[in-house]
């Protein structure tokens, strides 16, 4: 007997534990059901018809399915780990204390006003929103859509799952945990190869849990049950349950959301305890996805306890829930039998049967005649009947007679198998009609893959296994390991008869006839898409949203393109598909996000004597890493220090951490090739222990990144690029070298988080190098300018380049980044006599600047090349090829006219960032012909100075020009960009 609390539960039977009640509530009300319950089966269990209203006419939504193919079935969750705006009632389980709520209907999901959309029907069909919302402005519209759009709201103050991310390989990746995947992966248990086996039940299986077959003299769901048991076991293989595959992407790389649920247990709470997004690789695929039921299309096809088939025989045989109390079936093929006898083996009244082939097998008639069932063949159902609930049906034979009206509280439909070939059309294999299972089954499969079981086609047991043995056979030949002895199993199981496609049943009013049930898309509106001309598939997705619902299109495209087919006089193969995109499913934006979220949503990026430059009283900014941009102990304010910082470069000491710099190790015999490919100096005549500065250019010319680059030896080169750039210039080598050159024999390794850095700039900083006692000659004669040595201090590798970026005398000193605040600690311990300072961003980039040394950002822009910053004789020179070189042989880059960086020395007022060049010298509002890049008042100097890119600056040097900022007007004067040192004397000593 069913508790009073459930009375759909059916007195026996189904996998879950009638020893362990669980109390939750569903809108507010207080229900109860058991351990392995699903939220949609318990619901059920307490007689919940109405789930959810639809989306455009707000109609009364039931139970379509039982998991992801269900439109309707969209609630929200808040249980002991957090909350869940927009779940499927059907892919949750149950657990104790969950508050569940409808995410549709207001003010209630029983009384919704928005159902008076019904009655205005006939005017908001198809494409109403593109003709309507036009006039006067269609902004107008815009909040009021946005607020009746979705699913759900977010609750801000709810605490989020805890999620993880992790990453794997494998040698074989089975799809599915149905009996063709778990035959695959039992057939390859003992090859020794690496096999990863996921499906998104909680327990593998899939449709032999309500299976009445026998496999190998035993039930089905028992035989899954101890192939299971042998998988745990298996030491190569591993299986995953509650996990979807949601992408598939080129080099067999996948994404797989896996959650781990609870019920609730004194010892913790009960609900979706952590999800964890997997990036796996594997080397073999088998795609074991199996296929999902389709409903038949005829008018009240929508009406809650409309089911379809397997999801009766999964709520009687899983979750031990009938669905209704006087059950009739609807079909055009076999599946829709076993439900009938599903039901009756439950104890559900089944009034009839009705299928619109002529002749069903012979020994499923004696079956439903001996238990007082009619079989109605060679007939459709052309209407239902009932208010929010139904309570009959109408049915007619084919080509049109009598009617008869049969009384039943439920309907489960079958209207064939379509197979579930998203993954292999997210690899671009196009599905392929096939008519004789009226389906659309998989195309060209990408390379090591292998479809089975209905994947592959619809079709019996028997076949799905004989599959599943050949695809390991075949991946066993392919990863070169002996076949373990393995065959199919026997099943025992009736030979079926073939479906017969049936799209559109009975010659109702189309506008009652539901395709897709969450979007509200009806064959009258595939039939005004047509008569406005959208005939192709993907016209009619955007203008009908047919397809675009929560289960995307699972249940509804194959009903609609079959439906657009017959109106359009073309063949189902003609039509096509639309396109599938990752994901398979939906996948929270929390779940992608991993921990990264809060203050770990852009993780701070930490030099390795950070704790060294917090004492001694840094002023932090985010430059992609947290970098010094002053220090509070160089002066009383920002100017201050800045001005303190930069005249201790220029007459004693400055020590600055330059750790976050770019340093990217280029390795191999064509390592030199390689490199000369991407900047325009030429690298090939590059020296061993010598440094180069140059730039690199994308393919249009333009500047991407300068940097300089050393030569270790014939075989290394390191690259320096910019901070901001460092990852992205790696990415770039690496691509480049997969894609376009992979026969030159080079490595890539981006080193910038394995060294500190540190840059020692003044007339002290040879002294200061000398006093680290490094096993190598710092003399100027023998370690001169613009070169690179490497040896010890202290028993430490060191890396140091003599390089300079503030025009004084300068050596980058690069240890393992472990060591970083022990040489930081020494250079400040050496510095100290000497009066030396630290160094914070700021006053570096001014130092920069009165050197007149090019800020890629800042003094470029996504035009400028290197001709126009002066590098005209360096490309010149360069007679290989490199990336960028044609277009920088363009009359476009070669014109005079361009925009080119120049100097520019304040005669009145003080420069600024931004700062507009007026043509001619005119006053606002006139034409500008350049712009000031960085600008600052330099303390060596005393005047305002500024580099500026400015139409033909290399020829105007000399000319005065006025510069308008906010307002004011700053009269200057074009000179060359070196305003400090222009014969590089200080640097040479």
């Amino acid at each position: 007997m069913a508790a009073p609390s459930n009375p759909y539960r059916v007195g026996e039977g189904g996998l879950i534990d009638r020893t362990r009640p669980l109390a939750f509530h569903f809108n507010g009300q207080r229900m109860q059901g058991y351990a392995g319950d699903t939220v949609a089966s318990a619901l059920i269990a307490n007689g919940v018809s109405l789930i959810a209203r639809s989306f455009k006419y707000h109609r009364p939504r039931g139970f379509l399915g039982s998991g992801l193919e269900d439109p309707n079935a969209m609630v929200e969750i808040r249980d002991g780990y957090g909350f869940d705006a927009a779940v499927r009632a059907g892919q949750v389980r149950l657990a104790a204390g969950m508050q569940v709520r409808s995410v549709s209907g207001w003010p209630s999901l029983n009384f919704d006003i928005g159902a008076l959309a019904g009655y205005a029907a006939k005017f908001i069909k198809a494409g109403f929103y593109y003709k309507t919302f036009m006039w006067p402005n269609w902004h107008l519209y815009e909040p009021l859509i946005r607020r009746t759009t979705g699913f759900g709201r977010v609750d801000a103050n709810a605490r989020p799952h805890p999620r993880r991310q992790h990453h794997a390989t494998c040698d074989v990746l089975i799809i599915g945990g149905g009996a063709a995947g778990i035959a695959t992966a039992s057939a390859l248990g003992g090859s020794g190869l690496r096999v990863i086996l996921a499906d998104d039940q909680p327990q593998l299986g899939g449709s032999l849990l309500w299976s009445d077959i026998e496999i190998g003299g035993t039930s089905a769901a028992a035989w899954a049950g101890d192939r299971q048991a042998a998988l745990d076991g298996a030491a190569a293989v591993q299986v995953l349950t509650d996990t979807v595959v949601t992408g598939a992407y080129e080099g067999n790389m996948f994404t797989l959301l896996q959650s781990f649920h609870t019920d609730g247990s004194p010892e913790a709470p009960g609900g979706i305890a952590s999800e964890c997004l997997w990036k796996l690789r594997a080397g073999s695929v088998v795609l074991a996805t199996g296929s999902v039921e389709r409903p038949l299309v005829f008018a009240g096809n929508d009406r809650p306890g409309v089911m379809l088939a397997s999801a009766v025989r999964k709520y009687l045989a899983v979750h031990g829930v009938a669905p209704a109390r006087e059950l009739a079936v609807f079909t055009n093929n076999d599946a829709g039998y076993a439900a009938a006898f599903a039901a009756l083996k439950a104890g559900v009244r089944v009034p009839a049967v009705i299928d619109v082939r002529d002749a069903p097998p012979k020994e499923f008639m004696q079956r439903l005649a001996a238990a007082s069932v009619r079989c109605i063949t060679g007939a459709e159902v052309i209407g239902t009947s009932g208010g929010r609930q139904l309570d009959g049906i109408t049915v007619v034979p084919l080509g049109g007679g009598a009617r008869q009206h049969i009384r039943c509280d439920g309907l489960a439909l079958s209207g064939g198998a379509t197979p579930l070939v998203h993954l292999t059309a997210h690899r671009g294999s196009k599905p392929v009609y096939k008519a004789d299972v009226a389906a659309f089954v998989s195309g060209d499969l990408p390379e090591d893959w292998h479809a089975v079981g209905d994947a592959c086609s619809p079709c019996s047991l028997s076949e799905a296994l004989t599959q599943a043995h050949d695809a390991a056979r075949a991946i066993c030949r392919r990863e070169g390991v002996a076949a373990p002895e393995f065959s199919p199993p026997d099943v025992a199981q009736t030979p079926g008869l073939p479906i017969q496609a049936h799209w559109r049943a009975g010659t109702g009013n189309p506008s009652d006839m539901f395709v897709d049930f969450q979007n509200d898309v009806t064959v009258q509106d595939i039939e005004l898409a047509v008569l406005e001309g959208y005939v192709s598939v993907e016209h009619l997705k955007r203008y009908t949203t047919l397809g675009m619902g929560t289960d995307q299109g699972r249940t509804s495209n194959i009903n609609g393109l079959a439906i657009l087919a017959a109106l359009t006089g073309r063949d189902m193969s003609e039509v096509g598909t639309t396109t599938f995109r990752p994901p398979y499913t939906a996948v929270r934006l929390g779940a992608i996000a991993g921990d990264r979220q809060g203050p770990l949503f852009r993780p701070e990026r930490l030099i390795p004597a950070h704790a060294l430059h917090v004492r001694a009283g840094a002023v932090f900014e985010d430059f992609g890493w947290q970098r010094p941009d002053w220090y509070r102990s160089n002066g009383a304010d920002r100017e201050a220090a800045v001005r303190a910082e930069m005249a201790a470069v220029r007459s004693t000491l400055g020590i600055f951490d330059g750790s976050p710099l770019g340093k990217i190790e280029i390795s191999g015999p064509d390592a030199a090739a390689f490199l000369d490919r991407f900047y325009v100096s030429n690298l090939r005549t590059l020296k061993p222990g010598r440094i180069r500065y140059s730039v690199m250019t994308g393919e249009d010319g333009v500047i991407f990144d300068d940097g300089v680059v050393t030569c270790v030896d014939e075989t290394l080169y390191l690259a320096g690029p910019t901070s901001a750039h460092a990852d992205e210039v790696a990415n770039r080598l690496e691509r480049w070298r997969q894609t376009e050159w992979p026969e030159l024999r080079v490595g890539i390794a981006s080193v910038t988080s394995n060294w500190a850095s540190f840059a020692v700039a003044g007339p002290r900083a040879r002294t200061t190098l000398a006093a680290l006692q490094p096993d190598f000659d710092v003399s100027n004669a023998a370690f001169p300018h613009m070169s690179y040595r490497a040896g010890r201090i202290d028993g430490i590798p060191v890396r140091v380049s003599r390089i300079s970026f503030t025009g004084e005398l300068q050596y980058e000193i690069n240890v393992p980044a472990r060591y970083g605040q022990g040489l930081m600690r020494r250079l400040m311990d050496i510095s100290e006599p000497a009066c030396g300072r630290l160094i914070g961003m700021e006053a570096w980039l001014r130092l920069r600047l009165e050197k007149g040394y090019l800020h890629v950002g800042s003094d470029t822009n996504g035009r400028t090349t290197p001709l126009d910053i002066g590098m005209a004789r360096v490309v010149a020179g360069k007679h290989a090829d490199f990336i960028g070189k044609r277009s920088l042989a363009l009359a476009y880059a070669q014109s005079a006219d361009r925009e080119q960086l120049v100097g520019l020395r304040a005669e009145s007022g003080q420069l600024r960032v931004g700062g507009r060049v007026l043509a001619d010298g005119a006053m606002p509002p006139c034409r500008t012909e350049g712009y000031v890049t960085s600008a600052c008042h330099s303390p060596t100097l005393g005047i305002s100075i500024g580099l500026a890119l400015i139409e033909r600056g290399h020829s105007r040097l000399g000319e005065r020009v006025r510069i308008f900022d906010s307002g004011t007007i700053v009269d200057a004067e074009i000179c060359p960009p070196v305003f400090y040192d222009p014969e590089n004397e200080r640097l040479q000593a």
